[in-house]
């Protein structure tokens, strides 16, 4: 893939975006903050919708449909609150089909849908701002700290090239709160329902509960199957 050239600040151009924001819906993904997502275009008003993207803001948001009965409906309804990103990297091939490369800048929520001019769709939509408690991110240290030994447990369960130990390696030198939310998030937990209720929770520290739940889960599984690995 071949990288582009980027706004300056993402989250400016993002917010600029948001009076019509162009809609990739896809069932079962969910496009977190700060993480990247591949993505391979082939449907004629999704190529389109790439193609105005890339000469413009470079910004999509991908919210999740409500079943896999509504991906062949032209009109489907919509999840409200998704994930929002800019295209960093593409590849165009000859027939007219992409390889893109998004990487995930904030939540937003879907308002109102704009009248239909072109084959993709777009909405009025609004940035969803993290929520954090009356201490700020410092008092959410003890539910981190929680996340990161969950996410230590988990490389010391999994093989080297399951980039879990890179993970933990990364999270232990984060400071975010949310965004070490969402890249734990990202990696780890890969089943659409919860992914789904992690990108719609403002609440930082309900998020960090969250993921911390389904990073255990994991690890439990994998510990009644075998122990750590030496």
């Amino acid at each position: 893939m071949a990288e582009i050239v980027l706004p300056r600040d993402p989250r400016a151009a993002l917010r600029k975006a948001l009076a019509a924001l162009k809609v990739f819906p896809l069932h079962g993904v969910a496009v977190l903050p700060g993480t990247p997502a591949p993505f391979h275009i082939f449907e004629p008003r999704y190529r389109a919708l790439v193609a105005d993207a890339l000469a413009g803001d470079k910004i999509l948001a991908v919210p999740g449909l409500f079943g896999k009965s509504d991906v062949t409906a032209l009109r489907p309804p919509l999840r409200a609150i998704c994930g929002a990103g800019i295209i960093e990297a593409v590849e165009r091939h000859d027939d007219g089909r992409y390889d893109i490369l998004l990487r995930g800048v904030a939540r937003v929520r879907l308002l109102e849908e704009r009248p239909q001019t072109k084959l993709y769709r777009e909405f009025r939509a609004e940035l969803i701002e993290d929520e954090l408690p009356a201490g700020g991110a410092a008092a959410l240290e003890p539910r981190v700290e929680s996340l990161r030994q969950i996410v230590f447990d988990l490389s010391t369960r999994l093989p080297p090239e399951s980039g879990a130990t890179q993970l933990a390696e990364a999270v232990s030198q984060m400071k975010d709160p949310s965004a070490i939310a969402d890249l734990v998030a990202a990696a780890a937990v890969s089943d659409p329902a919860p992914r789904q209720k992690i990108v719609e929770e403002a609440d930082v520290g309900r998020r960090l509960d969250l993921v911390t739940s389904e990073v255990a889960g994991v690890v439990l599984v994998l510990s009644k199957g075998r122990g750590p690995r030496n």
